[in-house]
């Protein structure tokens, strides 16, 4: 037997529930002759009679009665099926699966996952930390965040900030050595280097327009681990580069001190990346949109400091 054209069967069943021909096409609001034609080739397709009729009434027949059973459930299955669909764009629900790197992780995607279980209790969260920039296509992500530069793809990424590089270092690191004043001067003190970059060694270092400065370092401790970087920082082994908003609490406190603040590195964005799909779930627009604002207004409220 052929595949069933499932529109047949919702004729089909309305036709039993209405009673008559015109009543269903009446409720389906079409015509009672496509109504009938639909009927004689769901016939055809099963090689059944189903429904015994005249010019007056019609009646089903004892196959028709079980296959109007099955079939009227089949049809509430399909609708049930759509309204999970349709819930879940209009209010998040379902699992959301997200992947993060350790230093975004950490510090910035906990924190807003668990403000937003509190918000919609009913979105079940499955978060894969990593450096790895796992593709949110092949690993079936619903969102990637990424810090720092994007390679081409075919996924759709939206910056929600651009972030500076630091170089930072420890008080107890400073008092051992003196504090650099030049981008030469750097090279008077240990250097951590993060090796997940490109170039972890060579540095261009910009004060003005007409002042560039280029630095190749020697790593003193080498690592490929943002959190790692920072707590060998911290603990006065060596200075490091790291992103600001790494840093920002470190800053604050003490435990690190910013070098050079006058010269400039390249700057990397924040982004959140998604599948290259027409629609998405409420649960990936909605910790998608507070994501954005928590991190913003973090950034913000250090950078007015």
């Amino acid at each position: 037997m052929d595949r069933i054209n499932l529109n047949r069967l919702e004729y089909f069943v309305t036709i039993a529930e209405a009673g008559t021909i015109t009543a269903a096409a009446e409720r389906l609001r079409i015509s009672k002759a496509v109504v009938s034609k639909q009927l004689q080739l769901l016939e055809a397709e099963l090689g059944a009679t189903l429904i015994i009729r005249n010019s007056r009434h019609l009646k089903l027949t004892e196959t028709g009665e079980q296959f109007f059973q099955s079939a009227r459930a089949a049809i509430q299955q399909a609708e049930a099926a759509c309204q999970i669909v349709q819930q879940g764009h209009d209010t998040p629900s379902g699992t959301l699966r997200i992947t993060a790197p350790l230093d975004l992780g950490k510090d910035y995607v906990g924190p807003a996952i668990a403000a937003f279980r509190q918000a919609y209790p009913a979105v079940t969260i499955d978060l894969t930390i990593s450096d790895q920039k796992l593709d949110p296509v092949d690993a079936r992500f619903d969102i990637a965040y990424r810090a720092g530069w994007l390679e081409d793809s075919g996924n759709i990424a939206r910056k929600l900030a651009e972030f500076q590089q630091y170089i930072v270092a420890a008080p107890a690191l400073l008092a051992a050595h003196s504090t650099p004043t030049t981008p030469n001067s750097l090279h008077e003190l240990p250097f951590i280097e993060h090796r997940a970059l490109a170039t972890p060694c060579d540095w261009t270092l910009v004060k003005s327009a007409e002042s560039t400065t280029k630095v190749s370092l020697k790593a003193s401790i080498s690592a490929d681990v943002t959190p790692v970087i920072k707590n060998i920082a911290v603990s006065g082994a060596g200075f490091a580069i790291l992103p600001d908003f790494y840093v920002l609490d470190e800053l604050r406190e003490g435990s690190l001190i910013r070098l050079l603040p006058d010269w400039d590195l390249p700057r990397g964005g924040v982004y959140s990346v998604f599948p290259p799909a027409p629609y998405r779930s409420a649960a990936t627009k909605a910790f998608a949109e507070m994501f954005r604002q928590m991190f913003q207004a973090r950034l913000a409220e250090f950078r007015q400091q």
